[in-house]
């Protein structure tokens, strides 16, 4: 919607510029158009920047485990780069796909040990304030950005994890 704001007051302030006879209503009709078109061009780099109108919120799913081969080879890990990078492969109890953790920059992956195997998945997006700020700033995607997903795998002690080449 603000770009629809900013084409209106650009053309606006080109037909007020061009067309308009001097006096009052000409001079308040630049101004205030002026006015709309530098403030949406502020409004648009600050929420694509500082993501102004938003804050970030949290959603955490825990899942339970099954091997995904055996109990000997119930985690596959692939390390990635330079070794602190790497890839998760599991498998959800009740499904027979096997899953992946992605390899992005924003997402982290830790092994501990505990009684039950699962995965837990806390993920964190930006979410915008509310229905106005969604209607300025969405620009047609409903899609959020993501700034964090950590993966935390609990697994048994009887479970081992391989580490593929």
């Amino acid at each position: 919607m603000i770009l629809i704001l900013l084409v209106i007051a650009t053309l606006v302030f080109s037909g007020a510029m061009i067309f308009g006879r001097n006096g009052l209503v000409r001079s308040l009709t630049v101004i205030v158009s002026f006015l709309v078109i530098v403030g949406g061009l502020i409004g648009l780099v600050g929420n694509d920047n500082y993501h102004w109108g938003m804050h970030q919120v949290t959603t955490t799913r825990i899942q339970d485990l099954t091997p995904v081969r055996s109990k000997q080879a119930a985690l596959l890990i692939k390390p990635l780069g330079h070794g602190s990078e790497r890839v998760v492969t599991y498998r959800v109890n009740g499904t027979t796909k096997s899953s992946r953790t992605p390899s992005d920059t924003v997402t982290t992956t830790k092994l501990t040990r505990g009684r039950n195997a699962q995965v837990q998945l806390a993920t964190t997006r930006w979410q915008y304030d509310s229905a106005l700020m969604k209607r300025l700033f969405a620009l047609g995607t409903g899609a959020t950005e993501v700034v964090n997903r950590q993966f935390i795998f609990t697994i048994p002690t009887t479970w081992q994890t391989v580490t593929l080449k």
